[in-house]
């Protein structure tokens, strides 16, 4: 026999018994087969959540190795108990060093330097701003 027969033999078969001998089966034995068949599934059912506690079992192993490694890692780069709390702040503040020396009286010579007119060059300007003011206070006194 070759195999096209062969094939051709087995689905004959199959075709047979699913025209005449499943019908009869299934009807006389209806109970054995549901239970058959829920059984099945079951079976089906707790090998998914068995292969689902295993994957989930293996990745918690993995990043436990993962992190364990990790951790292995920075055991040299411990810190200090010095490194967690800053210096402690200075005694005193430093010495404050005057611009210039502090003088008690002072004559136009020694001001010269370190005064500006603000009416020189714009004196009609400042006039007239003093002159607003002035009146702005004025006019608020009864």
């Amino acid at each position: 026999m070759q195999i096209g027969d062969l094939i051709w033999h087995f689905t004959r078969t199959v075709q047979k018994f699913i025209r005449e001998t499943a019908p009869e089966f299934f009807q006389t034995r209806r109970r054995i087969v549901l239970l058959g068949i829920g059984g099945a599934v079951l079976v089906l059912i707790l090998a998914f959540v068995a292969v689902l506690m295993v994957q989930g079992h293996i990745r918690t192993v993995r990043s436990r190795a993962a992190a364990k490694e990790l951790a292995d890692s920075f055991k040299p780069l411990a810190i200090s108990p010095e490194d967690f709390f800053l210096p402690g702040e200075p005694d005193a503040l430093p010495e404050f060093i005057p611009e210039r020396l502090p003088r008690d009286t002072w004559t136009v010579d020694d001001a010269r330097p370190y005064w500006t007119d603000p009416l020189e060059g714009n004196t009609r300007l400042w006039r007239d701003r003093f002159g607003a003011e002035i009146d702005t206070l004025m006019d608020g006194v009864p």
